[in-house]
């Protein structure tokens, strides 16, 4: 995956998280991605991880 498509899909995972509306498990069925990786963009994003 090309770095382009891989911060469009980090840009979609935190702005649904964001929303406050929806849970990991969402992000990831809507996003077609697994669960685990929405869990790493979050938690980079948060400044939890390197």
């Amino acid at each position: 995956m090309s770095a382009l498509p891989r911060q469009i899909l980090i840009e979609q995972v935190l702005q649904l998280w964001r929303e406050g509306q929806r849970d990991t498990h969402s992000i990831a069925a809507e996003l077609g991605i697994d669960e685990r990786e929405v869990c790493e963009i979050i938690e980079q994003s948060e400044g939890r991880r390197p």
